[in-house]
């Protein structure tokens, strides 16, 4: 029987044991891992690549997603604005009804030192003036009242705007103001 001679039985590698050596073992290594780290190598640079359009997408999203959110942000900043001015008249408000304006004390100690006899028409507080209006039926009365006004704690300055003298009935009308400290 013949042996058939085809492509397939030609061997070009020498015939010696070159390939069982050391240095034929390193180069055949060699080689393959070659092979196989540049298989990797293509494999990690075609992921890369194709990662770049999913983190494309993912960028573009995220950019519109921004602009939706700053243009969100952009509407509530006028009403942002009015609730930060609200805020801060109601602070004035809370503090006022804390400290009650010291409108009650000053009453209060009016009241306190008003003597038999004498009214007080109207009262008018404003910036730490007090406007009083009224009638005392004497002028001892009216002095008792004025008096009493002097000691009062807190009390820097009084000024009497308009003093009359009521001959019929013999009281005294009078418009004062006080300051306080």
């Amino acid at each position: 029987m013949a042996t058939k001679q085809g492509v397939s039985s030609i061997n070009l590698l020498p015939k010696d044991s070159f390939e069982f050596s050391t240095t034929g073992k390193l180069l055949k290594w060699i080689t393959t891992a070659g092979r196989v780290l540049v298989v990797l190598t293509e494999f990690v640079v075609l992921l890369a690549f194709g990662s770049r359009f999913y983190f494309d997408k993912k960028l573009d999203d995220l950019g519109e997603v921004i602009v939706q959110k700053q243009a969100q942000v952009m509407t509530y900043s006028e009403i942002e604005t009015d609730i930060r001015k609200i805020l801060a008249k109601q602070r004035q408000v809370e503090i006022y009804e804390k400290s009650g304006l010291g409108f009650s004390e000053k009453i209060n100690s009016l009241t306190n030192i008003l003597p038999a006899g004498t009214s007080l028409d109207s009262f008018n507080l404003n910036n730490g003036l007090l406007v009083i209006e009224g009638k005392a039926q004497s002028e001892y009365g009216f002095a008792q009242f004025l008096t009493g006004i002097k000691k009062m704690p807190g009390v820097a300055m009084i000024n009497m705007k308009d003093t009359n003298f009521d001959q019929t009935t013999g009281g005294v009308k009078f418009n004062i103001q006080i300051s306080y400290k």
